[in-house]
């Protein structure tokens, strides 16, 4: 009996780190499940996120249906339907040492992201034209600031109208929590804008300039959005009031968008 007491000891031990470890509670993180995005009429529409773990499967929108697909850790994959025409654009995202660089599109357009020795990415769109040459439709710049997406910078070159048109948003943002951070890769998504940031943004600039290029001509205008959130106990957003629905669409029937999470 004494030779065999050691032995006894030990198998209790293991079982009371098994027990231990079975009580232990995994802290869920917030996921966001809906946002209700209210009209100064008081209509409303309702954009449903669907999850595998923190893997984003799906999201419903009111016109468009998301569907995505991953490579390990990286969205890879975004499939877009029109609800309704019912058209589909298909995006395959490829990354370079954890960083996109590329989205090539089913409709026929590619956007190139390059990194820059100064923190910032250049970014250009390519399609085809008729010919099938290729056509540079766009390109700027992105500037980041403690992963936050603080400035966008975007220039069309309208070559019927001989004009240069440059877009330039900036943004300042909350210390609080954005909703979409907790979903795995998706701040990978340059083509998401500000969603993709740590933080929120709580008041947007946009400068507009076109410039004329057979006599220099150039005209400016400006805009401004300014977004009054409240937070959870968590620190995550629950209400934005703001001219902007929660993806950055403008909207001056727009009053303030709902988040509820899981």
């Amino acid at each position: 009996m004494k030779a065999a007491l050691p032995y006894i000891l030990i198998l209790v031990l293991v079982f009371n780190t098994l027990c231990s470890c079975s009580t232990e509670t995994v802290e869920q993180v917030p996921m966001l499940k809906s946002i209700v995005e209210i009209s100064l009429d008081g209509s409303s529409t309702t954009t449903s996120l669907r999850y595998n773990a923190n893997k984003i499967v799906s999201i419903d929108m009111a016109d468009t249906f998301l569907e995505f697909q991953y490579s390990e850790n990286f969205i890879t994959k975004i499939i877009e339907t029109n609800k309704i025409s019912s058209q589909k654009n298909t995006l395959d995202y490829t990354y370079v040492n954890g960083v996109l660089s590329k989205i090539t599109s089913s409709a026929h357009y590619e956007i190139i992201y390059k990194s820059n020795k100064d923190g910032t990415i250049s970014y250009e769109k390519w399609s085809k034209d008729a010919t099938n040459l290729a056509v540079r439709d766009y390109y700027g710049t992105l500037v980041f600031q403690n992963e936050n997406l603080v400035k966008i910078e975007k220039t069309v070159e309208d070559k019927q109208k001989k004009m240069l048109l440059t877009t330039t948003v900036n943004c300042a943002f909350d210390n609080q929590k954005n909703a979409l951070r907790n979903i795995l890769g998706f701040d990978k998504l340059l083509d998401f804008s500000n969603s993709i940031s740590l933080n929120n943004c709580i008041l947007s600039t946009q400068s507009t300039t076109e410039k004329y290029l057979d006599d220099n001509q150039i005209v400016s205008s400006i805009k401004r959005w300014d977004s009054k959130i409240q937070y959870n106990s968590d620190g995550y957003p629950t209400e934005i009031v703001s001219e902007k629905g929660f993806f950055g669409q403008a909207n001056a029937k727009h009053l303030k968008s709902q988040l509820f999470y899981n």
